[in-house]
């Protein structure tokens, strides 16, 4: 190439939380109490005939409006346009108190820092750019992920039924085995970092102690093997209806499950990525688009039954968040969201970011319709809208499709996502 040669750099910065703060992501308000490992948040910026940022936050997810607040900090500092930044979470459940949840609490002031933070993980990336080359690869690993929704002997189906319950018929959808790896290397050939693509949920280590859970251990494999200074940014898959519990056995439940999933996932992208061809000569294309999306509303009978449960003190903690989140959904009058789908156009790959949990079945129909070799499906990105499902869910029923404020889009949410993606995809 000539002046324009490709340049890419990167970045990470320490994010973790003080102690005695919410940690997202259960039913009960869990107060942190210790720290298994380092949160972080990462940034690569890449350049060529135009310039894109791809920030990634060990955290359960974002609000739009925060989201808005790193791109216009990014921007400030750096002139980068705001559709060229994308910005999504781990959505690890041992993470920083940035989201309120069934009964845990955000810290506002917290979030102001790791607003900062984020966003100047991007600008140091920036300011480290250096002549580069990028290169993709796929891989397999069909041993750690699994579809967490399952067919009952009852005819119901359930989420996480129990390991060995001896009323699971069979799993209720797939899984998506795919690896995908983007490579980025020097001229002189040694390795700047390495961008990994899973589906699976970012929940094996439970307790009070934050952790970055597995893409943490991916990370620290990957230091080991191509040297400390190697940066490792994981996007999250499809993964509403996937996680890492094998009914079939109990390993899940070793209190180390989650370091030997990240070291699985990590060999297999260290070998995808040996298969990845680097190459200074990449075309960058962004797109993004704006979508008004319904939200489902709560029949007057669930109202009903809701009030009812807040005033029984037989039922559970579950139940009583679901009736609590249902008279607040009833109460806000949401109608509608705007959600942003992004697609940002690497050479022979893409990136596209989704603000939701979708479900395993749209990354899959993504990837096979997308005219790309190579497609990062990022999850959690540029916002967050709970859960996304198929019609086949929401005839199903179960935990997923339940309305709550993680799990309130219209029904045709996940096919309008998806076909926005494949039509910006295909230059449309």
């Amino acid at each position: 190439m000539n002046e324009t040669m490709l340049k890419c750099g990167m970045s990470e910065v320490t994010i973790t939380p003080p102690l005695g703060n919410s940690i997202p992501g259960y039913f009960e308000d869990r107060k942190s109490s210790g720290v298994k490992d380092d949160l972080f948040a990462k940034a690569l910026v890449i350049e060529s005939n135009d310039i894109v940022v791809f920030i990634v936050i060990d955290c359960l997810g974002l609000a739009n409006s925060e989201v808005v607040k790193i791109r216009e900090r990014v921007h400030a500092f750096t002139g980068i346009p705001q559709t060229s930044i994308m910005v999504s979470a781990t959505h690890t459940h041992t993470g920083p108190p940035v989201r309120p949840g069934f009964n845990s609490s955000i810290n506002q002031e917290y979030m102001s820092s790791l607003v900062e933070k984020a966003a100047d993980a991007a600008v140091l990336a920036y300011k480290n750019r250096k002549k580069a080359r990028i290169g993709f690869g796929t891989g397999t690993e069909e041993g750690i992920s699994f579809n967490r929704r399952f067919f009952m002997k009852d005819g119901s189906v359930k989420t996480n039924p129990g390991t060995g319950n001896p009323a699971i018929e069979k799993p209720a959808g797939p899984i998506d085995p795919e690896v995908s790896v983007m490579r980025i290397d020097g001229l002189d050939g040694e390795p700047i970092g390495i961008v990994t693509n899973f589906a699976c949920h970012t929940d094996c280590v439970s307790g009070t102690e934050y952790s970055a859970d597995y893409p943490g251990e991916l990370s620290k494999t990957v230091k080991k093997v191509l040297g400390s200074h190697v940066i490792s940014l994981f996007m999250l898959g499809a993964c509403g209806n996937i996680n890492h519990i094998d009914v079939r056995d109990r390993t899940h439940e070793e209190s180390g499950h989650y370091k030997r999933m990240g070291r699985i996932l990590a060999f297999e992208a260290l070998r995808a990525r040996e298969k990845a061809v680097p190459s200074d000569d990449l075309a960058i294309e962004v797109d993004s688009a704006l979508l008004r999306i319904e939200c489902r509303k709560p029949a007057e009978k669930q109202v009903e039954k809701a009030q009812k449960d807040l005033l029984d003190e037989s039922i559970g903690v579950m139940e009583k968040a679901f009736a609590k989140q249902l008279i607040k959904i009833q109460e806000s009058g949401e109608t509608h969201r705007e959600v942003e789908v992004q697609a940002i156009k690497l050479g022979n790959a893409a990136v596209v970011g989704f603000p939701a949990e979708m479900f395993v079945g749209f990354g899959l129909e993504l990837k096979a319709k997308a005219p790309y070799r190579t497609v990062f499906f990022n999850s959690l990105c540029n916002g967050g809208n709970g859960y996304v499902c198929t019609r086949e869910a929401f005839v199903q029923g179960g935990y997923e499709p339940t309305i709550t404020n993680n799990s309130k889009l219209a029904e045709d949410a996940g096919e309008l996502m998806v076909r926005q993606a494949l039509q910006m995809l295909n230059g449309r």
